[in-house]
């Protein structure tokens, strides 16, 4: 039931901020010609140039402590990119090496876009709470 309305809240924020540019005059017009596909990427903890991955791994690089896994994105964009999947995060009780992981659906939120990547991620995994924002420490080579 979570999973679904985490999917229904990202659907219905994509859906508005297409509605906005379109209404603000920043989208295309009717008669413009086929817009070229996003190649804004985000930086795979390897270097990769990774464009709607499955798994979305550059959150901290360093130690794996959030992972998110089985994405589906609903929009991929030069400046945004928004989906959903499930949050892998490492619990570290009684430390980090020995903690369990939790496992739990989570809305996706790509943006701040620099020199061709995401630099910015948001994570919703509760519609009460704020979304968590990190910076992706990956890169791009």
């Amino acid at each position: 039931m979570a999973s679904k309305l985490i999917k229904t809240c990202v659907a219905v924020a994509v859906s508005g901020v297409v509605v906005i540019l379109g209404l603000s005059g920043v989208g295309p017009a009717a008669a413009a010609p086929s817009p070229t596909p996003a190649v804004t990427v985000v930086g795979g903890c390897d270097g990769a140039k990774l464009v709607q991955p499955l798994t979305l791994s550059s959150i901290y690089c360093g130690d794996a402590g959030v992972i998110v896994t089985n994405v589906t994105w609903l929009a991929w964009t030069d400046t945004f990119a928004a989906g959903f999947g499930t949050e892998n995060r490492k619990l570290c009780k009684p430390s980090c090496a020995a903690g369990k992981v939790a496992s739990y659906p989570v809305g996706i939120w790509l943006f701040a876009p620099k020199e061709g990547a995401f630099t910015q991620v948001s994570l919703y995994s509760s519609i009460t709470g704020p979304p968590e924002t990190y910076q992706l420490t990956g890169y791009v080579r």
